[in-house]
């Protein structure tokens, strides 16, 4: 099994599961409403990037729970409008985008900014 490939900076501009690079691309940022929105829709496959980590996988079947319990308050509610680190709990906070290409699931790609 191939070693996961380390996260080197945000953002992120190709997604790699370790073994090659996954055929999708960034379709749009989510808002916190557009992400719950995508959810309402059906399941996505939630991508963690945190630089100087590998990306984390999120299993499809866990997207819900994931949801609720880390990524909720961790959103950046409207990327366009900046945000403050010190507004989240724990001081870290996500941005949301939408991936889409060669996947059978959407990918929800989450950059951990902290």
């Amino acid at each position: 099994m191939a070693p996961r490939p380390t996260v080197t900076r945000l953002p992120v501009e190709l997604l790699s599961d370790g073994g090659s690079d996954i055929e999708a691309r960034r379709e749009r940022f989510l808002s916190k409403e557009a992400l719950r929105e995508l959810l309402r829709r059906c399941p996505v496959e939630f991508i963690v990037a945190d630089v100087g980590t590998p990306f984390t996988r999120v299993e499809v079947r866990k997207c819900y729970e994931f949801w609720k319990s880390e990524v909720e308050a961790h959103i950046v509610a409207d990327p366009d409008l900046g945000f403050r680190l010190e507004d989240f709990p724990g001081e870290y906070a996500y941005i949301a985008s939408e991936w889409s290409g060669q996947i059978q699931t959407p990918i929800v790609l989450l950059e951990k900014h902290h």
